[in-house]
């Protein structure tokens, strides 16, 4: 049984089902994930052998939280198991980083199975590029969402298109909008990650602007940050030790997302910080419309925090990275 470990961290108790293995694009320059590995679609029979595994596994602990009188929710954790609570398995995640790369007939096989296999759950969802949600028909989208996958978790990183170049990410701002959509008409829950710092000191104005465009056009359910940051091994690495890339600073960074929050306009978006490098911005989470002056305030203070700390210059993006200015 193969368990890849990456995924989103609203997934972090979900049961891991891996469908593909590794990343059928593997060239954004900002990701050091999956470098020395090929892409793979796994078999209907490799994946549907792993659920009946993670079934017998349920069962075991069922009875023998049972045997011993003790919550299952208990025994499971005690079993370093985190997807396993009283109440069964609720949720599930599709792995690796683009699940609907396989054709559409086997997927919904899949889906099927887990759910005739775990009666409980209630969400099903996957990581799902741009560019390949382009490339699903309507029906095709509509037929995974009836199967039962409900949510999709889509990186956005920057609606800039010269931004979505420079990383080298695959797609441009019009298949972000238009496999956003295609999503939401589809019927699913739909997020999408924004990287603040992504533009850094030369190219954050842009950064934020466009991607407030595509987030407006597409509304998707959660805007979810996950900041940025230069990771060793990695292209952007080498353009800013060479100076070709100036990260911001922590003040740049929160001015950033305030102003991208203040961009915002779409209904019903949630806006949330669930991501551990974004230490630097403090309690954020709030509904569109109505928490956007508790989000905007959330901002002030937190730059007013690391005024005082006397810190605004740091990077919270890599230390060890050239710094700007400002």
């Amino acid at each position: 049984m193969v368990t890849g470990p990456i995924r989103p961290p609203s997934e972090a108790h979900s049961l891991l089902i891996r469908v593909t293995e590794n990343c059928p694009w593997n060239r954004c320059e900002f990701c050091s994930a999956f470098k020395q590995d090929k892409f793979h679609i796994r078999t209907v029979e490799e994946v549907k052998e792993d659920i009946l595994t993670f079934r017998r596994v349920a069962d075991e602990l069922t009875a023998w939280a049972k045997q011993v009188g003790s919550p299952l929710s208990q025994v499971a954790v005690a079993n370093d198991i985190s997807w396993l609570g009283d109440d069964g398995i609720t949720s599930a995640f599709l792995q690796d980083s683009d699940t609907l790369t396989m054709k559409t007939a086997p997927l919904v096989e899949i889906i099927e199975f887990l759910k005739q296999t775990f009666p409980t759950l209630d969400r099903i969802c996957s990581y799902a590029r741009g560019k390949t949600l382009c490339r699903k028909t309507a029906e095709e989208l509509a037929q995974l969402r009836k199967a039962g996958l409900s949510r999709l978790h889509i990186g956005l990183e920057t609606g800039d298109d010269e931004l979505l170049a420079y990383i080298n990410k695959g797609a441009t701002s019009q298949d972000m909008i238009d496999g956003g959509k295609k999503a939401m008409d589809a019927g699913f829950e739909v997020s999408m990650y924004v990287m603040p710092g992504l533009g850094g000191k030369e190219k954050w104005e842009q950064h934020v602007q466009n991607t407030a465009r595509v987030l407006n056009a597409v509304n998707p359910h959660f805007v979810r940050l996950r900041s940025f940051h230069v990771l060793p091994g990695t292209p952007m690495f080498e353009k800013a030790m060479r100076g070709e890339y100036h990260v911001l600073t922590i003040e740049g960074a929160l001015a950033e997302v305030r102003s991208l929050i203040g961009l915002l306009d779409g209904p019903s978006q949630v806006v949330t910080s669930d991501y551990a490098w974004n230490y630097f911005m403090g309690d954020i989470d709030g509904k569109l419309p109505q928490d956007k002056q508790k989000l905007l305030r959330a901002f002030d203070d937190a730059i007013d925090f690391w005024r005082r700390r006397g810190e605004p210059a740091r990077s919270p993006f890599f230390s060890g990275v050239r710094r700007s200015e400002n």
